[in-house]
């Protein structure tokens, strides 16, 4: 990579604390701001995402074993402070000033927050600064809030699926998820010998059919979450190479091309020119609804650019108002796509399966009859578990 960019460094809980000691990876971390340093010195833009705070904060409570999510927001509230000292110290002998940047999933879902977070990104990155990303886990709430209808995430699960909304919502080219391994293999090459790295993938079918399983002991994501949010970054028309930390030079190595794995996806395959707006809405992390549709009207949805009406939807779940995120999936449970509801959720509940004229005959004359209209949708080329 030889002209000026903007890259995502996403550093996940097993590259930054040593998981045999528990202990921050002094040598290691500090190889990797090394190399981030190389990059801006280059003309890069870079952004940090790191996991991390609630691993030091286990260590500094002297806490193991499984957690609760009170306990694991006080790991968060004493380790994030550790986490940053340690950049700070790291970045200050390079001659770099960091800037923390906490963030929930709502910093997303919410227009206006979003767009406030995107202008102070810009403009710490115009001061020359390394903003460093993390989930506020002090606050946010883990998991959803309705488990059996999915009806709203309240985190991002994990600081991958971070990275890949970081990358995609601020106008990144690149996304590096460093890890402990060497890229996507064919298989697990911890238990299997035979198992191959995959060099490159180039379509959402060939991302879609890689069946990735396992996490690491300190860490919430595995393999799985890694490649989900590769498809998040591809769906924004972001490159994502998955690659190991245990470099000299880690991220440069990855840019080079000649270690770990590229999700390229073709232009073709992946709504690459989704509009500022188009991307809050159909990559936010969190939603306040789901609404199932029936395969008729996601063939339609897909093929011809139609709004959302009322007689395709089947089922709702959630309670949500007219201009929030909802989350399209079909009955197969496959995510079809995001929209702006033009419906509140007990409206819609009272018209789903009708037809349009029917459902005139039950709305008001100020309610719209589509369920959300085509210029608020984006439906996603290939229907899969994307967010």
């Amino acid at each position: 990579m030889t002209s000026p960019s903007r890259i995502v460094v996403k550093l996940g809980t097993q590259v930054v604390v040593d998981q045999a000691t528990g202990m921050p990876a002094l040598e290691r971390l500090a190889t990797i701001i090394n190399d981030i340093v190389k990059l801006k010195g280059a003309g890069h833009e870079v952004i940090l995402v790191s996991s991390g705070a609630v691993g030091m904060g286990r260590q500094a409570l002297n806490i193991s074993g499984p957690i609760d999510l009170p306990r694991k927001q006080a790991c968060a509230a004493v380790g994030q402070s550790r986490l940053m000292a340690l950049y700070d110290q790291l970045c200050e002998a390079e001659g770099v000033t960091i800037a923390q940047v906490l963030v929930t999933s709502q910093d997303f879902t919410n227009r206006a927050s979003y767009l406030n977070l995107r202008n102070s990104c810009e403009q710490l990155l115009e001061l020359g600064t390394l903003p460093i990303f993390n989930e506020n886990d002090v606050v946010s709430v883990a998991g959803i809030r309705d488990t059996d209808t999915k009806a709203e995430q309240r985190s991002f699960d994990d600081n991958d699926k971070l990275s890949a909304l970081v990358a995609g919502k601020l106008s990144a080219q690149t996304l590096i998820i460093l890890t402990n391994v060497d890229g996507v293999f064919t298989d697990n090459p911890a238990t299997n010998p035979a198992a191959q790295p995959i060099v490159r993938i180039d379509t959402l079918q060939h991302l879609s059919s890689i069946s990735c399983n396992g996490t690491s002991n300190l860490g919430r994501g595995g393999m799985r979450s890694k490649l989900e949010a590769a498809k998040i970054a591809a769906l924004c028309g972001v490159t994502t190479i998955i690659a190991s930390a245990n470099r000299t030079t880690p991220i440069t190595s990855a840019l080079s091309g000649r270690v770990g794995t590229t999700v390229s996806i073709e232009t073709s395959s992946a709504p690459s020119s989704l509009s500022g707006r188009e991307r809050w809405f159909a990559l936010s992390s969190g939603f306040s609804g789901v609404v199932t549709i029936d395969l008729k009207a996601r063939e339609s949805l897909e093929r011809a650019s139609n709004s959302l009406l009322p007689v395709g939807v089947v089922q709702v779940d959630g309670d949500f108002t007219v201009g929030e995120v909802i989350n399209i999936v079909d009955t197969n449970g496959h995510e079809v796509g995001r929209g702006i509801s033009s419906q509140n959720s007990d409206t819609l509940r009272r018209i789903a399966g009708m037809r349009t004229q029917q459902a005139k005959s039950v709305l008001s004359a100020e309610e719209k009859e589509e369920v959300v209209h085509r210029d608020n949708l984006v439906i996603f080329s290939e229907a899969a578990d994307v967010a």
